[in-house]
């Protein structure tokens, strides 16, 4: 069952606990410290994330580290000869 909850309701709640200037500013600041950990940890999240999108493209490929880098070894042409042009026509 989803609920919805007023902030005002909240507000109004807290101001209703007859709570001291020194409780209020305890409240706020373990509320703002937690929202900064909850906007730290879905910042790093998405970083894992887009990290993850970049490196991830061999993690279901079955094959270990190793037979991977035979496979592109044994995949480069070596003794291609490449001819250079020069841009001038000098």
């Amino acid at each position: 069952m989803k609920a919805v909850i007023s902030l005002d309701g909240i507000l109004s709640f807290i101001h209703s606990l007859s709570l001291s200037a020194s409780n209020k500013q305890w409240l706020g600041e373990k509320l703002l410290e937690e929202a900064r950990q909850e906007k730290a940890a879905a910042q790093e999240q998405s970083y894992a994330d887009y990290i993850e999108s970049l490196c991830g493209a061999w993690k279901d490929d079955p094959r270990t580290a190793e037979e991977i880098t035979d496979d592109l070894r044994q995949a480069r042409q070596f003794g291609v000869t490449r001819h250079i042009r020069p841009l001038s026509d000098e």
